[in-house]
């Protein structure tokens, strides 16, 4: 048998070290160049609804915020259709690089319960950046009905079975499955009645044909409570109210559990994208949610401003997609 050379082992360990350490140092080099010239090109912000409404609010911000920050171009581009599907297989294909990013809202996490397959993963095709803000629900009722405090609905829906409706912009949609919840959390019994749309949904219920709805908070809806066209019984929050309806109690406060409902918008990117690019996207939303203008915007919604970490958000779309598939599951809503 030969002699064992201690120097030939040392230099046949060291070599395939050395390649990989440089190979690793270099891989690392180019990320954060990448990232120093990021971006290169005009960035496109895809926005899964039409314009006007509080996803596209967000994505303006975004666009706008970002291109001052950063000193390149951000344009809006909205894809509507198909329950923003469109939008999100748009992003979940394009190239990782940064310059293709998605704005989107809280209804994203409820595609998976509602549809048997998606031409994405919600999770794997996408890098959460961070949730931008979030802002609490409300549940109103039209003035018809005769009473002052969510207790005093929820006895009079127990003693009358199905007597009591709500309306949503049509099933699937984020007002269907947080009535659902609430007919859950609350042991009430309430017919759904769906509309072709959000607008059809809210004259419906100013017209008296329907008696209750769980809406986004918006500044139109706190109008029409502070002007008595609705009456305001609780917001979708745990223990916290509203500061522009500070009499209004939490639905905690109130006596439910369980309806804590936010409707939040938040920053994704394609799945591949770099750790270290994640980092600055996130860190540009942190510079974006400090500026002044931007917070009195969110402000001007209710809108609390979050800014969460890409692991804390990705937490979130895990939580947010498990909840609204159970309750599409228990409520018998039918797949697509």
């Amino acid at each position: 048998m030969p002699a064992f050379n201690l120097n030939k082992f040392i230099r046949n360990i060291k070599q395939p070290c050395r390649t990989s350490c440089l190979a690793l140092a270099l891989t690392a080099a180019a990320a954060g160049m990448a990232a120093e010239v990021y971006p290169a090109k005009t960035v496109r912000v895809v926005a899964p609804f039409a314009p006007g409404g509080t996803t596209d609010t967000v994505a303006r911000v975004v666009a706008q915020q970002f291109a001052e920050q950063l000193g390149k171009p951000f344009v809006v581009d909205n894809r509507t259709g198909a329950s923003g599907i469109i939008a999100y297989e748009i992003v979940a294909k394009a190239a990782p690089d940064g310059h293709t990013l998605l704005v989107t809202n809280s209804a994203f996490a409820s595609l998976p319960g509602m549809f048997k397959t998606l031409p994405y993963d919600s999770i794997k095709s996408f890098t959460p950046i961070s949730e931008i803000m979030h802002a609490p629900n409300v549940l109103v009722v039209h003035p018809s009905v005769n009473v002052t405090a969510l207790k005093e609905f929820i006895a009079l829906a127990r003693a009358n079975p199905g007597k009591y409706n709500y309306g949503s912009g049509g099933a699937g949609s984020a007002l269907h499955l947080y009535g659902e919840l609430f007919k859950t959390a609350a042991r009430v019994e309430l017919t759904h009645i769906p509309y072709k749309g959000g607008g059809d949904n809210m004259a419906a219920l100013l017209g008296g044909q329907i008696h209750m709805n769980i809406t986004q908070y918006q500044p139109s809806v706190v109008a029409l409570i502070k002007s008595g066209k609705l009456r305001a019984l609780a917001v979708t929050t745990d223990g916290k109210r509203s500061p522009s309806l500070p009499d209004v109690p939490s639905m905690s406060e109130a006596g439910v559990a369980g309806m804590a409902i936010y409707s939040w918008a938040g920053l994704l990117a394609p799945a591949g994208i770099s750790t270290v690019l994640t980092g600055k996207l996130h860190g540009e939303v942190i510079k974006m949610l400090a500026a002044p203008a931007v917070q009195e915007r969110f402000a001007a919604q209710d809108g609390e401003r979050v800014g969460s970490k890409p692991d804390e958000f990705a937490k979130l779309l895990h939580s947010e997609i498990q909840r609204w598939s159970e309750v599409i599951r228990m409520a018998g809503i039918a797949r697509q």
